[in-house]
């Protein structure tokens, strides 16, 4: 008596390979750079005797450059962008009418950013480096010490 049943389950089980075969499996990995590579700030870079001239002869021109009462902001960026997805489907239109289907993905975007201020003078008073930092450019730039986000820029 014992014999149907096995079959029965083996029946089962090769209904659920033949529909988990017939599937659709698919993975893919979105990658996105925007800006050149940032390097880390120099050892010749000296606050208070750095010129804006010697730095664009190191590093070139800069990503972005801001006004800031009367200073100057040169920020060199980098964001990359990589999101991994996965799907997996099976197609039962022809017994069920609609087919079952299951997905997943992940984000991650990491900034790179090297920022210098410069007094009117074209003299480098401060520079900041974040490699690899979750947080955008200005969040960065303006976060206090504690790690609370300052006043917002005008």
């Amino acid at each position: 008596m014992g014999f149907p049943l096995n079959k029965a389950f083996i029946g089962l089980w090769i209904l659920l390979w033949i529909f988990a075969t017939s599937g659709c499996l698919s993975y893919r990995v979105l990658r996105e750079v925007e800006g050149s590579p940032v390097a880390a700030p120099s050892e010749t870079l000296r606050i208070g005797s750095t010129t804006m001239q010697e730095v664009l002869t190191l590093y070139g021109a800069p990503s972005r450059i801001v006004a800031l009462e009367g200073r100057d902001l040169f920020m060199y960026t980098q964001s990359v962008y990589v999101q991994n997805s996965i799907a997996f489907g099976i197609p039962l239109t022809d017994f069920a009418g609609s087919s079952v289907s299951f997905s997943g993905y992940t984000n991650l975007t990491r900034y790179d950013l090297l920022a210098m201020v410069f007094t009117p003078e074209g003299i480098l008073e401060d520079m900041v480096f974040e490699k690899g930092s979750g947080l955008p450019y200005l969040e960065t730039l303006f976060k206090d010490d504690s790690g609370k986000k300052a006043a917002p820029v005008p």
